[in-house]
This record gives structure tokens, sequence and C-alpha cells, in this order.
């Protein structure tokens, strides 16, 4: 039987790139983004590839949405196998001229998304004794950013709950882990101040995809808790 995953923030860049390869390994895929156009054309990609994939068309901050959207899997497919947090908001920026909205905003999806989905899934994966959640994090989840300081914080905030989310769930042989790029050819990055100055020597959002397969791919006995990817050398 083919395995269920969840992707937020899968109309681009990381995201698309996760589902794509995981469609590609048989994978069925629950599309989520706030973007419909979007999702419909990495829905149609995966189906082209006889793939198998639905679409959810809402903000991840709400809670209502994410609990009625995870129902309506659990319904169909009666089990969800993986969770990638991916969906996040960075807004870079030097601290002094921020907003408190601007903080907000990136707390909200930073980490509000990610309490939503991983609590509406996490019974299920308990239930059944097996399950994967992987948030993707960042260096800047490990490292003082300059420019990123409200992204940071989030990032550094989403470490503290997967490192302890992972105690609390292993014996269920439910897997939390934290993927942590450095820079990555997205949208997410390029448009903002920390943008490097050759985006073909950095990462690509396949990159960070091959990483996530590799984690879910252990057996359910290993998991990997945390993994930092990197640039070779990115100047």
């Amino acid at each position: 039987m083919n395995k269920t995953a969840i992707v937020t923030g899968a109309s681009r860049g990381i995201g698309k790139s996760i589902a794509l390869k995981l469609a590609k390994e048989n994978y069925k895929i629950m599309l989520f983004g706030r973007d419909e156009k979007l999702l419909n054309e990495v829905k149609s990609e995966i189906n082209k590839e006889d793939g198998d994939a639905d679409v959810f068309v809402g903000d991840v901050t709400d809670e209502n949405f994410v609990k009625e959207s995870i129902g309506r899997v659990i319904e169909k497919h009666k089990q969800i196998d993986v969770l990638v947090n991916n969906a996040g908001v960075m807004i870079a920026k030097k601290f002094i001229e921020t907003n408190l909205d601007e903080f907000k905003l990136q707390v909200d999806t930073n980490l509000y998304g990610v309490y939503n989905f991983t609590k509406a899934v996490l019974p299920s994966m308990m239930a059944k004794r097996e399950g994967t959640i992987i948030n993707i994090s960042s260096i800047a989840g490990k490292n003082p950013v300059s420019g990123g300081t409200l992204y940071s914080s989030t990032k550094h905030a989403l470490m503290g709950f997967s490192k302890s989310l992972m105690l609390e769930v292993r014996e269920y042989n439910v897997r939390v882990a934290s993927v942590c790029p450095g820079s990555v050819d997205t949208e997410l990055l390029t448009n903002t101040i920390m943008a490097p100055a050759n985006s073909e020597k950095i990462l690509q959002p396949s990159d960070v995809a091959d990483v996530v397969f590799s984690i879910i791919n252990l057996p359910i006995r290993a998991m990997i808790s945390e993994v930092e990817i990197r640039p070779t050398n990115p100047r």
C-alpha cells in the first residue's frame, strides 16, 4: 500500500521539490498551500508521472482549516505516514527597521503553523505506532544571522520544539527530525537583503528534498533527529 505524506508550503521552492521527490517514491501527496493555481500545477506534474496528489488550499495558521483537512485525509487514506512542515515566512531586514506585525507574521507561520499540523497529525501516528515528522528549519535556527533577527528567533524556537517533541513521541515509533539548510536558491532567500551574489553555487531545492527522503527512508528503528545541509563552496 502506498504511503501518505503531507507537505506544507508545497506550491514552490523546497516544498514543491519535496512533494515531487516523494511522489516519485510512490507516496500519495497531500499538497497544502495558499496559491491554488500553483498547487494545481504541482498536482498536474505529479499526475503526469502517474503519481497521486490532492490539493488543500488554505492558511497553515488557521487551526480549523488544518483540523478539517487532516480529518479528510485520514478519512480517505486511513493513515498519515509523513508530515513535512515546510511552510515558512522570512522578512529579512535590520531589526531596527522591523515592526511587530512583521514579527507576528513570522511567528504565526513558522511556529503556529507547525503546531497546528503536528497537533492534528500526531494522534493517528501514535495510534499506528509509526510515523515521521520533518520540520524544515534553517541554519538560522542554530546560528546568529545579521539581518534576520526575527526570522532566526522563530527558527531557534522551532529547533527547541522539534528536539523536545522527539523525546516525547519516540516511544510510539514516531520520528521527529529538523532539517537545517544553509542558503537555498528559492524566492524566500533571493528576494531579500541576504541574497547571495552567485545563486548557482548555493543549494537547490532538490538537494533539500533528497535529504528529506533519506531521513524518511531509514528503517523505522533508526532516526536522524537533526541534519545540516550547506553549500559546499558558496563563493
